[in-house]
């Protein structure tokens, strides 16, 4: 009978195991995101341009789904308020462009007046990588780390700094950079990433 609650005992102890090894594991709020597979995210922050024909700053808000940018520009210098539809790889990509008032522009006529705004050309096409820590398609040249841990890319003609990075979103993804390409320099600080659905 001292056998029983021996084996009972015995029992119990294998079933408290069992459970404990087949018991989920908790997971990080924010899974781990390769950027190179990312095709659906969000950035939100503040970008200031300037060039030869003026500039301007304001807020930013990105929203990247495949290879569609949708960004709301709101800034009260220079810019106004803007919104862009950007469709397509490369440097010179379909751009259509909606004023404040409501005016749409597409195409050449909106590249213009966007330069016109930023007072700089932008490479709308290639800052959805850029803005990712990420090089755009083609040629292009890393640069070694400074000493303040900087990172540097070198393409098409721009210079893009990388200042401050952070994991906190997924994934170590830029929070402060610099592109610069002759008289133009675009600096832009993200307050809020969202990578993936």
């Amino acid at each position: 009978m001292r056998l029983l609650p021996s084996i009972l005992g015995a029992m119990c102890s294998i079933a408290l195991l069992a459970g404990c090894a087949t018991a989920p594991k908790p997971t990080s709020p924010r899974a781990s995101v390769t950027l190179e597979n990312l095709d659906r995210w969000q950035a939100r922050g503040r970008i200031g341009v300037n060039g030869p024909q003026g500039g301007g700053s304001g807020s930013f808000e990105w929203q990247q789904q495949a290879d569609t940018a949708t960004v709301q520009i709101r800034g009260p210098v220079g810019i106004g308020s803007v919104r862009l539809k950007v469709q397509g790889e490369g440097e010179h990509p379909n751009l259509e462009l909606q004023t404040g008032d409501g005016e749409t522009l597409q195409s050449d006529a909106a590249w213009a007046e966007l330069e016109a705004r930023l007072g700089a050309a932008l490479p709308a096409g290639n800052l959805r990588y850029w803005l990712l820590g990420l090089a755009a398609p083609g040629a292009h040249e890393w640069h070694p780390a400074a000493e303040d841990g900087s990172v540097t890319l070198a393409q098409q003609g721009w210079q893009i700094d990388y200042q401050r990075y952070s994991d906190e979103w997924g994934a170590k993804v830029p929070m402060r950079l610099r592109a610069t390409s002759g008289d133009a320099r675009v600096r832009i600080v993200i307050d809020r990433w969202q990578l993936g659905e």
